[in-house]
């Protein structure tokens, strides 16, 4: 280009800032506190906009972030890439020394990816430059978190880090018991961190001070995905201790199939059942996976009728947080030799009651396999209730917009096929998110596998629905 003014106008717009939108979702699960929540709700129909292929490995599990107009992941191979939201074509792509497992967070025009190259990497969301690294001990496996001006690091080190998010400056530096693989949560001025030794830690996000570390919580290890925290709760997930199968069957035994022989021929009724379930977890605590701990002190608040839904035997997807006060969670029910029916519910997070949120369309059959649906309705696969039918290690994603709860299933046996709907929580209706649900939306993918991954849950961002499939293909819809 040879016009001086035409050179100065492509530096003005390399180096223009990319600031945040007010329909951005640019953390985990849209904020500090991983509540999966948006006041933006896309309304149906809904039609695929891009189609965007990775061509690079991820964690699945993790999802994407939209910010300032561009949506942003990291890969397996140490690539922290920005894809434009409007036209789905490759923005920039950054490079870390290796793998890049958790989700990043973006603030004031940076974007943060923690590497398995032991360093957090702070890169101008303009042009992928670097702007600087902060160095901890080992790998990170967990995301960053950003609130109050802090980027909070917590690494394999055994370590968690608060810098200044402006220029890497470490403020403070705490001990957790052994090393962190879930992303912690930020809420009200603490941050929460699920340690190694199954614990739960609160640190005072201005001192760094340990406020409070919990009970060791049942199960293997809190890793994978990430802690919850919103009005006064905290939920973790762990992995548990035995093969899900084994837990679903001890329940088939003991009070599914009696609960058929003597509602034979009966709608289902849900609310019976789960507080049996419920009391079946309080007798056998060492079943339980998710946990609901009081966010002043660390203590169990209850214990939850939930029985998991999740893939490859790695700890369950966490539940979405409301305004309402309520959570939102897959939980499973069924015949569960092999498979069985995964439901939406809604969790009062103050008194502990689950509540269905499909009710009377299930007729209980005991001489067939699974539940059915009741006479005259027919299992279409085309809303939530008739994608319910899952195996029951297959995993989960949910996000809710407005007053819809936007669902993700892992891919079925076709191996391409994800299953994505949502439930209106207002009228109870159901429907498809007809864009996505197609093999040749789904199909290709240079990496990934499909049956019983670690589903990541779709991204809202005004009008826009963004997910990042097993198959590693990003996929951006767009509703009203």
């Amino acid at each position: 280009m040879n016009n001086p003014k035409g050179r100065l106008l492509v530096l003005i717009l390399v180096f223009l800032p990319v600031t945040a939108n007010s329909d951005d979702w640019p953390q985990l699960q849209k904020n500090a506190g991983h509540t999966g929540y948006t006041s933006d709700q896309p309304n149906p129909p809904y039609r695929l906009k891009w189609r965007f292929e990775i061509n690079e490995p991820t964690h699945t599990g993790s999802p994407p972030i939209v910010a300032g107009g561009n949506v942003y992941l990291g890969t397996n191979w140490g690539s922290l890439i920005a894809i434009n939201l409007s036209s789905g074509k490759k923005a920039w792509s950054y490079k870390t020394g290796t793998a890049i497992l958790g989700t990043p967070a973006f603030d004031d025009g940076i974007v943060y990816a923690n590497s398995m190259d032991r360093c957090c990497h702070a890169v101008r969301a303009a042009d992928g430059c670097r702007l600087w690294t902060f160095e901890t001990g080992e790998g990170i496996l967990a995301g960053p978190v950003v609130a109050e001006g802090k980027v909070f690091i917590a690494g394999r080190d055994g370590f968690v880090y608060a810098v200044k998010a402006g220029t890497g400056e470490e403020v403070w530096k705490s001990p957790v018991g052994l090393p962190v693989t879930a992303t912690p949560a930020y809420d009200s001025g603490v941050l929460y961190v699920g340690g190694g030794d199954n614990c739960v830690y609160a640190f005072d996000g201005k001192s760094g001070k340990e406020v409070w570390r919990s009970e060791k919580l049942v199960g293997m290890a809190i890793r994978d995905y990430w802690l919850v925290a919103s009005g006064g709760t905290v939920i973790v997930s762990t992995q548990p201790v035995q093969a899900a199968h084994a837990t679903h069957r001890q329940l088939e035994r003991t009070l599914m199939a009696p609960f058929r022989e003597r509602n034979h021929g009966k709608m289902l009724v849900q609310d019976e059942l789960l507080e049996q379930v419920r009391q079946w977890y309080i007798d056998h605590p060492e079943q339980r996976t998710l946990h609901v701990l009081n966010a002043r002190d660390g203590s169990e608040k209850f214990v939850v009728p939930i029985t998991r839904v999740h893939g490859g035997g790695c700890t369950g997807p966490l539940p979405v947080v409301g305004p309402d006060g309520c959570a939102y969670t897959m939980y499973a029910l069924g015949r569960v030799l092999a498979s069985g029916w995964a439901f939406v519910g809604r969790l009062d997070l103050t008194s502990g009651k689950l509540e269905p949120l499909i009710r009377n369309r299930y007729w209980i059959d005991k001489n067939e396999w699974e539940w059915q649906a009741k006479p005259g309705e027919k299992l279409d696969r085309h809303s939530a209730f008739a994608v319910g039918f899952c195996v029951n290690d297959q995993s989960w994603g949910l996000a809710r917009g407005g007053d819809k709860i936007f669902a993700v299933r892992d891919p079925g046996w076709a191996a391409r096929e994800g299953a994505y709907s949502y439930i209106d929580l207002r009228t109870g209706k159901d429907g498809w998110l007809e864009g996505a649900n197609s093999g040749r939306v789904l199909a290709g993918g240079a990496y990934g596998g499909a049956f019983h991954a670690t589903a990541s849950p779709m991204v809202i961002s005004g009008k826009h629905l963004v997910h990042k499939t097993v198959r590693n293909v990003l996929l951006c819809l767009e509703g009203k």
